[in-house]
């Protein structure tokens, strides 16, 4: 099994801390089995679209297919060391909306290192969100 460690350096350190929006600086890991999870979408289990227009819901769909191939890889949300989320058509708004979501996706457990980033479009209209994780065990 993997020992995980989060870095969240304070003020103190020279960085802004980031717990607060639902993730760490860094997260290290010692003696893994690493899972790389490809980008989920808002996408149910019959490829149905769930959310239309809705980004909470769709990244909301995107964290349970996560955390259902998470589970298959004998991982769970605690063991993602690393989240890339990508938002079509970005605004500042949006940001609330994931930093919800990722709250929600981890829990009471330590959020991981993350990226958010806008982008143009994804490979339908309808998807307003793609995540991609990558765990350790």
């Amino acid at each position: 099994m993997a020992t995980l460690t989060h870095i969240n350096p304070t003020q103190e350190d020279g960085v802004f801390p980031v717990i607060d929006f639902g993730l760490s600086h860094a997260v290290v890991a010692a003696g893994a089995k690493v899972i790389f999870v490809s980008g989920q979408i808002g996408w149910d289990k019959d490829a149905n679209l769930i959310g239309a227009g809705d980004l909470a819901a769709q990244v909301g769909q995107a964290h349970a297919n996560i955390r259902n191939i998470l589970k298959k890889a004998g991982a769970a949300p605690k063991d993602v060391v690393r989240m890339t989320t990508y938002v079509v058509n970005y605004k500042p708004e949006d940001g609330e909306v994931i930093v919800a979501a990722n709250k929600k996706f981890f829990g009471s457990d330590m959020p991981c290192a993350q990226t958010l980033l806008g982008i143009q479009s994804l490979f339908t209209p309808d998807m307003l969100v793609e995540v991609e994780v990558t765990a350790v065990t």
